[in-house]
């Protein structure tokens, strides 16, 4: 497993799709320095105050991890390169779950540049001296950041399994992009009519912080534990149907 998730990276490291988003992400950073700054300074914030700023655009990276997701499985039927991979010594469960991994790690990476390039850019600007561990203001930075991630991740693995179903890069970012604006747009609407069927939707329990810092989440009937079962099914539904159908179907390009 080692082996292949180092082959992966190593074939990912080739993309320039990968190599763009990862010179993207300080680039958008520096921009969003230029627009909240000011602002910043106008409230006599510190750099926390800014890496808080900088958190609420971290669904960027799911984007990107769309882009990852849709193609790494299914550029191999569209270039045929599928049946040299499964003749190797592996398994295909084993594959599959090598390609979804090496996505999700990418995931983190880009993760942990956004957090450390908006920490050194906040530093910059408004001085270190403000920045605590421990304090209110960091533990809701850490709180968006596992949220976005959560996000990404599911969106990302919904991604993954249309991109193992249809085989067709293009669709499959198409389809994962849809899901996530208008996941969003459905949620907000489910929360706008009151409808309790509200509850079961991905985006609803991607939102965590709803049972953190005297929140309350808006369906009465939901808990902390009620929203990490609901992840649980969706990733397991997600991740059932991608293997499935790359495992259980032959092989064709």
């Amino acid at each position: 497993m080692i082996s292949m998730l180092i082959n992966e990276h190593y074939r990912m490291a080739r993309n320039r799709f990968v190599q763009l988003s990862f010179l993207i992400m300080p680039v958008v950073m520096c921009i969003l320095a230029l627009f909240f700054s000011d602002i910043v300074r106008a409230n006599n914030g510190n750099m926390l105050n800014y890496m808080s700023i900088t958190a609420n655009t971290l669904i960027i990276i799911a984007f990107m991890g769309i882009g990852a997701a849709g193609t790494i499985l299914s550029n191999e039927f569209q270039y045929g390169t599928i049946k040299l991979i499964v003749i190797r010594p592996i398994s295909r469960s084993a594959l599959l779950f090598s390609k979804w991994l090496t996505v999700i790690l990418y995931l983190f990476y880009l993760f942990i540049l956004a957090f450390a390039v908006s920490a050194v850019i906040g530093g910059l600007l408004f001085g270190f001296e403000g920045f605590s561990v421990s304090g209110y203001l960091f533990k809701g930075i850490m709180l968006k950041y596992v949220i976005a991630f959560t996000e990404s991740m599911l969106i990302v693995t919904f991604t993954y399994m249309v991109s193992a179903v249809f085989k067709n890069g293009a669709f499959s970012i198409g389809v994962g992009m849809a899901a996530l604006l208008g996941g969003k747009l459905v949620t907000e609407v489910f929360r706008l009519l009151e409808w309790k069927a509200g509850m079961i939707l991905l985006f609803e329990n991607t939102k965590l912080d709803q049972y953190f810092f005297g929140n309350r989440p808006v369906y009465d009937e939901m808990s902390f534990l009620f929203s990490i079962v609901i992840l649980g099914l969706h990733f397991c539904f997600f991740y059932g149907v991608a293997w499935w159908f790359f495992v259980k179907r032959d092989i064709s390009v």
